[in-house]
């Protein structure tokens, strides 16, 4: 490479689909140093290469072609050289690539960029989940395949976790080169969060970023028209941060369904330490039926033997069963 400090103007976001990611993106982009561009989509399968074209030299298949080193230096320039004509373009500093996938890969990514920034995104499992399912309800009505994540819940479930572990792994490695970024935290105080950001990034703070969706964006195009609408359309992808939705899921996702997330991830530390509670006790409907309102259903119990009581006496029995729920 012919700058050694090139590295330093690449951002890397990550995270879980559906975490919040894209709105990250565009308030980077809307901060003057930085070109937040489209997905570029394809650093996961250009890292699996790099994997591949290792796994070979170890093997000695390709050793007298490459060493490891030549292949991470042609990997690099490569990736460089891609990415950054665009901000070069914009007259921006710093390029911010943001693929969720990317999450997937960052602790090679650290490897390779030793110097660059990278971003995880995570947002409370059950609203990711439930953020796929309207995706994938989105993508059957155009006639479109949904993404295997969305298929159904264990399989959003099992992706989550992959990209949940990856991320964390990265940070547990080189914490000073990864910012955790928590959806919630973002929506509900968007000054506080972009300014951290600016500050992990070593960057002068602009109020531009709190207002993403006043901004156009050139990731628009691809991550609309081009997906048929199913991710995102226009007025869902130009928006400002807005927290009066963060606790939607609850009136989106049936009390199984909520039930089944919640115990999936009721022993994830990680998630645990920033804030978010896993306890079957945190979902509203469940207190009820775990005895939580016990006096209610004992006071309605009551009622309906009362009502039930001349029937009930006629059945066998029944004076024990009395005794046993009303005693």
């Amino acid at each position: 490479m012919s700058d050694p400090n090139i590295e330093n103007r690449l951002i890397f976001v990550g995270g879980v689909p559906r975490s919040g990611t894209t709105l990250l993106q565009n308030m980077l982009d809307s901060h003057p140093d930085i070109c937040g561009g489209p997905e570029f989509l394809h650093i996961p399968d250009i890292i699996n290469l790099r994997k591949k074209l290792h796994l070979s030299i170890s093997r000695r298949y390709i050793d007298f072609f490459c060493s490891y080193e030549d292949v991470d230096r042609h990997i690099t320039s490569w990736i460089q050289d891609l990415l950054l004509p665009l901000a070069d373009k914009q007259q921006c500093r710093l390029l911010s690539e943001k693929t969720p996938q990317n999450i997937l890969v960052f602790s090679e990514l650290m490897e390779l960029f030793p110097q660059a920034k990278f971003i995880h995104v995570i947002r409370d499992p059950r609203a990711v989940i439930s953020s796929m399912r309207k995706v994938g309800t989105r993508a059957k009505n155009k006639g479109f395949k949904p993404p295997s994540f969305a298929a159904n819940i264990t399989a959003g479930i099992t992706y989550l976790k992959k990209c949940f572990d990856a991320g964390f792994t990265a940070s547990r490695t080189k914490p000073g080169m990864v910012l955790t970024v928590v959806y919630e935290r973002l929506v509900g105080d968007p000054a506080a969060e972009t300014k951290r950001i600016c500050d992990f990034l070593e960057l002068e703070w602009s109020d531009q970023m709190i207002s993403p969706g006043e901004k156009k964006h050139l990731g628009e195009k691809a991550i609309t028209s081009m997906s048929n609408e199913v991710w995102y359309n226009a007025t869902m992808y130009y928006c400002n941060p807005d927290s009066r939705n963060v606790e939607k899921w609850k009136n989106q996702l049936t009390l199984a369904q909520q039930v089944q997330i919640t115990t999936a991830f009721e022993d994830y530390e990680e998630l645990r330490q920033f804030g978010y509670d896993f306890s079957i006790d945190s979902l509203v409907p469940t207190k009820c039926i775990l005895g939580l309102n016990y006096a209610l259903f004992f006071h309605l119990g009551q009622k309906l033997y009362k009502y039930l009581s001349p029937l009930a006496r006629k059945i066998p029995g029944i004076g024990r069963i009395r005794l046993l729920l009303f005693s």
